[in-house]
Protein backbone atom coordinates (compact mmCIF):
# COMPACT_ATOMS: atom_id res chain seq x y z
CA UNK A 1 0.00 0.00 0.00
CA UNK A 2 2.61 2.60 0.89
CA UNK A 3 3.95 1.71 -2.61
CA UNK A 4 0.66 2.70 -4.38
CA UNK A 5 0.78 6.01 -2.20
CA UNK A 6 4.09 6.92 -3.01
CA UNK A 7 3.15 6.49 -6.93
CA UNK A 8 -0.12 9.01 -6.73
CA UNK A 9 2.63 11.23 -4.86
CA UNK A 10 4.68 10.80 -7.71
CA UNK A 11 1.85 11.34 -10.80
CA UNK A 12 0.33 14.18 -8.55
CA UNK A 13 3.75 15.81 -8.62
CA UNK A 14 4.68 15.11 -11.91
CA UNK A 15 0.92 16.79 -13.11
CA UNK A 16 1.73 19.81 -10.89
CA UNK A 17 5.18 20.63 -12.26
CA UNK A 18 3.59 20.01 -15.81
CA UNK A 19 0.50 22.31 -14.89
CA UNK A 20 2.77 24.77 -13.17
CA UNK A 21 4.96 24.99 -16.52
CA UNK A 22 2.00 25.23 -18.72
CA UNK A 23 0.50 27.75 -16.30
CA UNK A 24 3.26 29.92 -15.88
CA UNK A 25 5.93 29.15 -18.93
CA UNK A 26 3.97 28.65 -22.12
CA UNK A 27 2.05 31.20 -24.05
CA UNK A 28 -1.45 31.50 -23.77
CA UNK A 29 -1.20 32.78 -27.70
CA UNK A 30 -0.60 31.08 -30.66
CA UNK A 31 1.40 33.14 -33.59
CA UNK A 32 3.29 31.70 -36.61
CA UNK A 33 3.87 34.30 -39.28
CA UNK A 34 5.29 33.21 -42.67
CA UNK A 35 6.61 35.58 -45.62
CA UNK A 36 7.19 35.49 -49.38
CA UNK A 37 8.43 37.30 -52.44
CA UNK A 38 6.07 37.01 -55.53
CA UNK A 39 6.77 38.51 -58.84
CA UNK A 40 3.97 39.82 -59.54
CA UNK A 41 2.16 42.89 -58.66
CA UNK A 42 -0.04 42.69 -55.49
CA UNK A 43 -3.44 43.81 -57.43
CA UNK A 44 -3.02 40.15 -58.70
CA UNK A 45 -1.81 38.65 -55.35
CA UNK A 46 -5.01 40.03 -53.90
CA UNK A 47 -7.05 39.07 -56.60
CA UNK A 48 -6.07 35.45 -55.45
CA UNK A 49 -6.50 36.01 -51.84
CA UNK A 50 -9.43 37.91 -51.41
CA UNK A 51 -10.93 35.49 -53.54
CA UNK A 52 -11.74 32.18 -51.52
CA UNK A 53 -12.83 30.53 -54.99
CA UNK A 54 -9.56 31.15 -56.53
CA UNK A 55 -7.74 30.23 -52.83
CA UNK A 56 -9.06 26.92 -52.45
CA UNK A 57 -6.71 26.83 -55.49
CA UNK A 58 -3.47 27.29 -53.46
CA UNK A 59 -4.82 26.45 -49.63
CA UNK A 60 -2.82 23.48 -48.30
CA UNK A 61 -6.17 21.87 -47.56
CA UNK A 62 -6.78 21.42 -51.89
CA UNK A 63 -3.51 20.28 -52.30
CA UNK A 64 -4.04 17.32 -50.02
CA UNK A 65 -7.14 16.31 -51.17
CA UNK A 66 -8.33 17.42 -54.36
CA UNK A 67 -11.80 16.05 -54.77
CA UNK A 68 -12.72 17.39 -51.09
CA UNK A 69 -16.10 18.67 -51.48
CA UNK A 70 -15.61 22.55 -51.18
CA UNK A 71 -18.73 24.66 -51.33
CA UNK A 72 -18.77 28.60 -51.84
CA UNK A 73 -21.04 31.36 -50.37
CA UNK A 74 -21.10 35.22 -51.39
CA UNK A 75 -19.05 36.94 -53.12
CA UNK A 76 -15.06 38.07 -53.13
CA UNK A 77 -14.19 40.08 -49.92
CA UNK A 78 -15.46 40.53 -46.68
CA UNK A 79 -18.44 38.13 -45.53
CA UNK A 80 -17.47 35.24 -48.14
CA UNK A 81 -17.21 31.80 -46.68
CA UNK A 82 -15.74 28.44 -47.77
CA UNK A 83 -16.87 25.02 -46.83
CA UNK A 84 -14.93 22.05 -47.17
CA UNK A 85 -15.91 18.28 -46.29
CA UNK A 86 -13.33 15.55 -46.91
CA UNK A 87 -12.66 11.73 -46.54
CA UNK A 88 -8.75 11.99 -45.94
CA UNK A 89 -8.33 12.52 -41.96
CA UNK A 90 -5.78 15.55 -41.80
CA UNK A 91 -8.17 17.33 -44.13
CA UNK A 92 -11.36 16.69 -42.07
CA UNK A 93 -14.09 19.64 -42.79
CA UNK A 94 -14.41 23.20 -41.64
CA UNK A 95 -15.19 26.26 -42.40
CA UNK A 96 -12.94 29.61 -43.66
CA UNK A 97 -14.73 33.34 -43.55
CA UNK A 98 -13.55 36.27 -44.79
CA UNK A 99 -13.91 38.88 -42.18
CA UNK A 100 -12.12 42.00 -43.38
CA UNK A 101 -10.32 42.96 -46.42
CA UNK A 102 -8.65 46.50 -47.39
CA UNK A 103 -8.49 46.93 -51.33
CA UNK A 104 -4.68 45.36 -52.74
CA UNK A 105 -3.58 45.70 -49.16
CA UNK A 106 -4.64 43.28 -46.50
CA UNK A 107 -7.33 39.95 -46.11
CA UNK A 108 -8.73 38.77 -42.61
CA UNK A 109 -9.76 35.38 -42.56
CA UNK A 110 -11.38 32.94 -39.48
CA UNK A 111 -10.57 29.53 -39.69
CA UNK A 112 -12.97 27.29 -38.23
CA UNK A 113 -10.97 23.16 -38.47
CA UNK A 114 -14.39 21.19 -37.04
CA UNK A 115 -14.05 20.86 -33.26
CA UNK A 116 -10.48 21.04 -33.74
CA UNK A 117 -9.41 24.61 -33.01
CA UNK A 118 -10.27 28.07 -34.53
CA UNK A 119 -7.80 30.11 -35.83
CA UNK A 120 -7.07 33.98 -36.97
CA UNK A 121 -5.15 34.39 -40.36
CA UNK A 122 -4.36 37.93 -41.66
CA UNK A 123 -2.42 37.88 -44.73
CA UNK A 124 -0.62 41.21 -45.91
CA UNK A 125 0.18 42.25 -49.09
CA UNK A 126 3.12 45.24 -49.69
CA UNK A 127 4.85 46.12 -52.52
CA UNK A 128 8.60 45.31 -52.91
CA UNK A 129 10.93 46.17 -55.67
CA UNK A 130 10.18 43.44 -58.64
CA UNK A 131 7.10 42.21 -57.07
CA UNK A 132 5.09 41.36 -53.94
CA UNK A 133 6.08 40.68 -50.09
CA UNK A 134 3.74 38.92 -48.69
CA UNK A 135 2.84 38.23 -44.91
CA UNK A 136 0.88 35.40 -43.43
CA UNK A 137 0.11 35.33 -39.84
CA UNK A 138 -1.84 32.79 -37.98
CA UNK A 139 -2.83 33.40 -34.48
CA UNK A 140 -5.20 31.69 -31.39
CA UNK A 141 -5.50 32.20 -27.58
CA UNK A 142 -6.71 29.99 -25.20
CA UNK A 143 -10.01 30.22 -23.30
CA UNK A 144 -10.12 30.44 -20.08
CA UNK A 145 -10.98 27.31 -17.29
CA UNK A 146 -10.05 24.30 -17.10
CA UNK A 147 -8.70 23.82 -21.09
CA UNK A 148 -6.49 26.73 -20.80
CA UNK A 149 -3.69 25.05 -19.73
CA UNK A 150 -4.29 21.82 -22.47
CA UNK A 151 -4.65 24.20 -24.62
CA UNK A 152 -0.99 25.68 -24.11
CA UNK A 153 0.60 22.65 -24.74
CA UNK A 154 -1.57 21.89 -27.99
CA UNK A 155 -0.62 25.51 -29.30
CA UNK A 156 3.25 24.08 -28.90
CA UNK A 157 2.07 20.84 -30.79
CA UNK A 158 0.68 23.02 -33.38
CA UNK A 159 3.22 25.63 -34.15
CA UNK A 160 5.41 23.64 -36.01
CA UNK A 161 2.48 21.45 -38.01
CA UNK A 162 0.88 25.53 -38.79
CA UNK A 163 4.30 26.53 -39.98
CA UNK A 164 4.28 23.87 -42.26
CA UNK A 165 1.05 24.41 -43.92
CA UNK A 166 1.65 28.03 -44.22
CA UNK A 167 5.11 27.51 -45.95
CA UNK A 168 2.96 25.07 -48.60
CA UNK A 169 0.25 27.16 -49.06
CA UNK A 170 2.40 30.25 -50.24
CA UNK A 171 4.11 28.05 -52.38
CA UNK A 172 1.58 27.18 -54.12
CA UNK A 173 0.47 30.87 -54.39
CA UNK A 174 3.42 31.71 -55.91
CA UNK A 175 3.90 29.09 -58.08
CA UNK A 176 0.31 29.73 -59.16
CA UNK A 177 0.96 34.33 -59.20
CA UNK A 178 3.54 33.96 -61.00
CA UNK A 179 1.89 31.62 -64.19
CA UNK A 180 0.23 35.23 -64.57
CA UNK A 181 0.70 38.24 -66.82
CA UNK A 182 3.09 40.43 -65.47
CA UNK A 183 1.23 43.66 -65.92
CA UNK A 184 -0.19 45.97 -63.01
CA UNK A 185 -3.54 46.98 -63.15
CA UNK A 186 -4.14 47.91 -59.68
CA UNK A 187 -5.24 51.42 -60.90
CA UNK A 188 -7.76 49.93 -63.46
CA UNK A 189 -11.09 50.61 -61.70
CA UNK A 190 -13.80 48.32 -64.15
CA UNK A 191 -17.08 48.55 -64.62
CA UNK A 192 -19.22 45.40 -65.07
CA UNK A 193 -22.66 45.72 -67.26
CA UNK A 194 -25.23 44.57 -69.14
CA UNK A 195 -25.15 46.51 -72.53
CA UNK A 196 -28.38 46.74 -75.08
CA UNK A 197 -27.65 46.69 -78.78
CA UNK A 198 -27.92 49.44 -80.81
CA UNK A 199 -28.67 50.06 -84.59
CA UNK A 200 -25.11 50.56 -86.14
CA UNK A 201 -24.12 51.76 -89.40
CA UNK A 202 -20.70 51.32 -90.14
CA UNK A 203 -18.02 50.77 -92.71
CA UNK A 204 -15.37 47.63 -92.41
CA UNK A 205 -11.44 48.83 -92.53
CA UNK A 206 -8.25 46.69 -93.10
CA UNK A 207 -5.30 48.20 -92.83
CA UNK A 208 -1.53 48.13 -91.22
CA UNK A 209 -2.04 47.03 -87.58
CA UNK A 210 1.68 48.53 -86.59
CA UNK A 211 1.17 51.93 -88.14
CA UNK A 212 -0.91 55.02 -86.77
CA UNK A 213 -0.88 57.51 -89.78
CA UNK A 214 -2.18 54.56 -91.91
CA UNK A 215 -4.99 53.47 -89.64
CA UNK A 216 -6.18 56.69 -88.85
CA UNK A 217 -6.67 57.19 -92.24
CA UNK A 218 -8.25 54.19 -93.09
CA UNK A 219 -10.77 55.11 -90.46
CA UNK A 220 -10.99 58.55 -91.56
CA UNK A 221 -12.28 57.38 -95.19
CA UNK A 222 -14.63 54.72 -93.61
CA UNK A 223 -16.34 57.29 -91.46
CA UNK A 224 -16.53 59.50 -94.92
CA UNK A 225 -18.53 56.41 -96.72
CA UNK A 226 -20.74 56.53 -93.17
CA UNK A 227 -21.64 60.03 -92.69
CA UNK A 228 -22.20 60.16 -96.77
CA UNK A 229 -24.49 56.95 -96.12
CA UNK A 230 -26.17 58.53 -93.23
CA UNK A 231 -27.10 62.05 -95.15
CA UNK A 232 -28.43 60.38 -97.99
CA UNK A 233 -31.12 58.39 -96.10
CA UNK A 234 -31.68 60.83 -93.30
CA UNK A 235 -30.32 58.50 -90.16
CA UNK A 236 -29.88 60.43 -87.57
CA UNK A 237 -26.51 59.53 -85.20
CA UNK A 238 -27.79 58.12 -81.97
CA UNK A 239 -24.23 57.25 -79.77
CA UNK A 240 -20.33 58.00 -80.19
CA UNK A 241 -18.32 57.11 -82.46
CA UNK A 242 -17.57 52.98 -82.31
CA UNK A 243 -15.59 50.74 -83.70
CA UNK A 244 -15.61 47.00 -83.45
CA UNK A 245 -12.57 44.44 -83.96
CA UNK A 246 -13.12 41.96 -85.44
CA UNK A 247 -9.00 40.65 -86.38
CA UNK A 248 -5.45 41.75 -85.27
CA UNK A 249 -2.07 40.61 -85.43
CA UNK A 250 1.41 41.92 -85.84
CA UNK A 251 0.93 43.12 -89.03
CA UNK A 252 -3.00 43.38 -90.27
CA UNK A 253 -6.23 44.62 -88.18
CA UNK A 254 -9.66 44.98 -89.04
CA UNK A 255 -12.66 47.06 -87.30
CA UNK A 256 -15.97 48.19 -88.27
CA UNK A 257 -16.29 51.83 -87.42
CA UNK A 258 -19.46 53.47 -87.81
CA UNK A 259 -22.35 55.03 -85.51
CA UNK A 260 -25.34 53.90 -83.89
CA UNK A 261 -28.38 55.70 -85.62
CA UNK A 262 -31.89 56.31 -84.97
CA UNK A 263 -34.45 56.38 -88.30
CA UNK A 264 -35.82 53.82 -90.53
CA UNK A 265 -33.44 51.24 -91.94
CA UNK A 266 -32.78 52.08 -95.34
CA UNK A 267 -33.93 49.26 -97.83
CA UNK A 268 -30.78 49.42 -100.13
CA UNK A 269 -27.41 49.42 -98.58
CA UNK A 270 -24.49 50.19 -101.04
CA UNK A 271 -20.69 50.80 -99.77
CA UNK A 272 -21.63 50.00 -95.85
CA UNK A 273 -23.29 47.84 -93.58
CA UNK A 274 -26.34 48.00 -90.90
CA UNK A 275 -26.12 45.79 -88.03
CA UNK A 276 -26.57 46.43 -84.63
CA UNK A 277 -23.64 46.76 -81.82
CA UNK A 278 -22.20 44.33 -79.60
CA UNK A 279 -24.31 43.43 -76.62
CA UNK A 280 -24.41 41.63 -73.28
CA UNK A 281 -22.46 41.17 -70.30
CA UNK A 282 -18.80 43.17 -70.73
CA UNK A 283 -16.23 44.65 -68.74
CA UNK A 284 -15.36 47.93 -69.19
CA UNK A 285 -13.34 50.70 -69.35
CA UNK A 286 -12.58 54.78 -69.24
CA UNK A 287 -9.50 55.30 -71.00
CA UNK A 288 -8.09 59.16 -71.16
CA UNK A 289 -4.69 59.76 -73.03
CA UNK A 290 -2.78 59.14 -76.53
CA UNK A 291 -2.67 55.15 -78.29
CA UNK A 292 -0.29 54.11 -75.75
CA UNK A 293 -2.34 54.18 -72.93
CA UNK A 294 -5.47 52.54 -74.97
CA UNK A 295 -2.80 49.54 -75.68
CA UNK A 296 -1.86 49.59 -72.07
CA UNK A 297 -5.40 49.70 -71.09
CA UNK A 298 -6.33 46.11 -73.30
CA UNK A 299 -3.16 44.58 -71.62
CA UNK A 300 -4.95 45.49 -67.74
CA UNK A 301 -7.92 44.36 -68.63
CA UNK A 302 -6.68 40.55 -69.84
CA UNK A 303 -4.70 40.49 -67.16
CA UNK A 304 -8.07 41.85 -64.22
CA UNK A 305 -9.63 38.77 -66.49
CA UNK A 306 -6.66 36.29 -65.68
CA UNK A 307 -6.53 37.08 -61.95
CA UNK A 308 -10.06 37.25 -61.13
CA UNK A 309 -10.82 33.98 -63.13
CA UNK A 310 -13.13 35.90 -65.61
CA UNK A 311 -13.99 33.74 -68.79
CA UNK A 312 -14.23 36.34 -71.98
CA UNK A 313 -17.27 35.38 -74.24
CA UNK A 314 -16.25 32.80 -76.66
CA UNK A 315 -16.02 34.35 -80.08
CA UNK A 316 -17.08 37.92 -78.33
CA UNK A 317 -15.37 41.04 -80.35
CA UNK A 318 -13.88 43.78 -78.20
CA UNK A 319 -15.40 46.97 -78.88
CA UNK A 320 -14.32 50.80 -78.74
CA UNK A 321 -16.82 53.93 -78.26
CA UNK A 322 -15.17 57.14 -78.49
CA UNK A 323 -16.10 59.98 -76.59
CA UNK A 324 -13.46 62.49 -77.54
CA UNK A 325 -11.05 61.94 -80.36
CA UNK A 326 -8.73 64.07 -78.93
CA UNK A 327 -5.95 66.39 -80.51
CA UNK A 328 -2.85 65.86 -83.03
CA UNK A 329 -0.61 67.22 -80.87
CA UNK A 330 -1.53 65.77 -77.52
CA UNK A 331 -3.01 68.70 -76.05
CA UNK A 332 -6.39 66.99 -75.53
CA UNK A 333 -6.58 63.72 -74.41
CA UNK A 334 -8.39 60.99 -76.19
CA UNK A 335 -11.13 59.06 -74.38
CA UNK A 336 -11.78 56.07 -74.88
CA UNK A 337 -14.57 53.62 -73.25
CA UNK A 338 -12.85 49.97 -73.89
CA UNK A 339 -15.31 46.53 -73.88
CA UNK A 340 -14.81 43.31 -73.28
CA UNK A 341 -17.42 40.78 -73.38
CA UNK A 342 -18.03 38.03 -70.76
CA UNK A 343 -19.65 34.62 -70.41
Amino acid sequence: MRWFLGLLLVIALVLGASYAIGAFLLKNELQVTRTVQIDRPRAAVFAMVNDLRIAKEWSPYYARDPDADFTFNGEPGSGQTMRWVSDVREVGSGRMSIVDSAQNEEVQSILEMGERATLNADMVLRPSEGGTAVAWTVTAECAAGWINVPCRYMNLIMQGMIQRELDSGLGRLKTLAEQLPNVNFEDLNPQFDQIEPQMFVYSTVETAANNLAEVERAEAIGLDQVRRFMGEYNLTQAGALTRVVTAYDAERMSFRVGYPYSGATPLTVVGVQVGETPSGQAMHVLVQGNRANIQAAYAQMNAYMQAHRIAPREGGLPWEVVHEAGSADGTVPTRIEIFLPLQ
